[in-house]
């Protein structure tokens, strides 16, 4: 089991997401089909919560799952910001940045060639 402080923050991370949404607790609990009461459990940093509600957080409402677990961190490496920037994305946006990436990275290539 988590200790208490963990569970709290994650619990105000989870809180975050669902203000952020403009989400009453009965809806967001709803849209990750958990209870009521078991969220403002959560929220509160009363319980955890397994990793299908995770999951469910995380794909519902487009967060990267490190961000629930570990909060944010500003001292990420150029990939893992990459990550979270595409982890919520659509795959057809998905495929659309990578084409538009493989497509800056020609144009440098040619550019440092002339």
């Amino acid at each position: 089991m988590l200790p208490e402080k963990i569970r709290f923050e994650i619990g105000e991370r989870v809180r975050e997401v669902r203000v952020n949404a403009k989400l009453s607790q009965m809806k967001f609990a709803e849209s990750v089909d958990i209870s009521t009461n078991f969220l403002s459990e959560i929220e509160n940093g009363k319980k955890g919560f397994s990793s299908e509600t995770l999951y469910n957080i995380c794909d519902t409402h487009h967060i990267p799952s490190d961000y629930i677990l570990f909060g944010p961190t500003d001292d990420k490496k150029p990939y893992e910001q990459l990550i979270d920037i595409a982890n919520p994305m659509p795959c057809r946006d998905l495929e659309l940045s990578i084409d538009y990436l493989t497509a800056l990275l020609k144009m440098k290539k040619a550019q440092e060639e002339e």
